[in-house]
């Protein structure tokens, strides 16, 4: 097994592939009561078309979310199981990957051995896929009633021209009416391989003894040679919608501007995937963070209530998504298109101002974060513990806790 140190933490993460093809990666932390599972495929919504051993198949849209509601579909059934031991199960389907997890504070093992076991088989028939997809069809019209959610799905569906990614992970009404059991059982056995999956352990555990339940319990697994290609329709640069506005029924207009960016525009940078990755976040976080000049005259301006940004990517282009809830939003759109079309990045002073929340302190945790990705703290200002703030303390100062702040330390304690 491989062991590898964590940068600049006193951490070390273990990784082996087994000889069926999972690839398995352990973190113990020694200090810690509780501990994390997650089992992953590297399948998800985008991955409607595939070539399947040099054959094309082509299936419906939401196929990969319709699979991880079957996968619950057991005798012993996944949330009666975990819930004996008091321990959360759940999953999740995004774009390009599928994870089931569970976490909690006891019987890690049996939790392992039966997500492990769980996962193997899929157990369906055409009675219970036609009775799956009343119960989606009914998930699917709840997410066009969330304003958050249609604006997600919106920018992304406006945004690409080709590429799948324009479509809902839980898939267009009538697609889901179309999936069949024999659609289903292609994509499980297909992407449901260990050498497709990774799984992933955190928390107070054994490296040693932990893989070993693992290979315990997939000794009987083959390696599957079967040669999987995703299939993607070239992406150009151009954006399918470039306005629309919705109208539903909520008390404060919502705004996202996205912006679609080559890949090819970065390559003098020679960053690697993951340096290009931190350098977007870091300008974004500079430029429009919670700790950004521009963001706190927006807000003085009464230009928007709250805002958030995120960044995504696909295999040619980055997706960046600037969210916003405001009163004013054809004014916050030409001030946010004005301000990103000059933004500037200045080389010179390379100095930034970063906001940092950790839940749990080591020491010279914060400097040792920014030096691994190469920043140099200067300066270092502690704005709270929990929820007790220093604001209105002068340097030097002090005061007494308020009742309402020494109930809350005891009761986190």
């Amino acid at each position: 097994m491989e062991k590898i140190k964590v940068n600049n933490f006193e951490e070390f993460l273990y990784h082996e592939q087994l000889s069926c093809g999972l690839n398995v990666y352990i973190l113990p932390l020694k200090y810690k009561k509780n501990y994390s599972c997650m089992y992953i495929t590297k399948y998800g919504g985008r991955n409607i078309n595939f070539k399947l051993n040099d054959k094309l198949y082509q299936t419906h849209t939401g196929i990969a979310h319709f699979l991880e509601h079957k996968m619950f579909e057991r005798k012993d059934d996944p949330f009666k199981f975990y819930g004996k031991f008091g321990t959360d199960v759940n999953a999740l389907t995004s774009l390009d990957y599928t994870g089931y997890y569970f976490l909690g504070n006891n019987s890690f093992n049996r939790g392992l051995k039966y997500m492990l076991n769980w996962l193997k088989e899929l157990h369906i028939t055409d009675k219970s896929v036609i009775k799956e997809q009343g119960i989606i069809l009914e998930e699917a019209s709840m997410y066009k009633d969330n304003p958050d959610r249609v604006l997600y799905n919106k920018v992304r569906e406006n945004i690409f021209v080709n590429d799948p990614s324009k479509y809902k992970v839980i898939g267009t009404d009538e697609d889901i009416v179309a999936i069949t059991k024999e659609e289903l059982e292609l994509c499980f056995n297909t992407f449901y391989s260990p050498n497709n999956m990774y799984l992933i352990m955190s928390g107070n555990m054994n490296p040693e003894k932990t893989i070993n339940t693992v290979k315990e319990q997939l000794k009987d697994i083959k390696p599957n040679n079967n040669k999987i290609e995703k299939i993607y329709n070239k992406e150009p640069d151009n954006v399918a919608k470039e306005y629309e506005e919705i109208n539903m029924n909520i008390q404060t207009p919502k705004v996202t501007v996205g912006y679609k960016i080559n890949k090819e525009y970065f390559k003098s940078l020679n960053l690697t995937d993951l340096e290009l990755d931190i350098y977007l976040h870091s300008i974004f976080d500079i430029a429009l963070g919670t700790t950004s000049l521009i963001r706190e005259k927006w807000l003085n301006d009464n230009l928007f209530l709250n805002s958030f940004y995120r960044i995504s990517e696909i295999e040619t282009h980055y997706l960046i998504e600037l969210y916003a809830t405001t009163e004013k939003p054809k004014e916050l759109i030409d001030e946010l298109l004005k301000y990103i079309t000059d933004l500037k990045i200045d080389e010179e002073k390379n100095i930034s101002r970063v906001k940092i929340v950790i839940h749990e302190g080591k020491n010279r945790q914060v400097r040792k974060m920014c030096e691994s990705v190469g920043r140099k703290v200067l300066a270092l200002h502690r704005s709270k513990i929990g929820k007790i703030g220093v604001k209105d303390i002068e340097l030097g100062k002090w005061r007494y806790l308020k009742d309402r702040e020494i109930q809350e330390l005891l009761k986190n304690k």
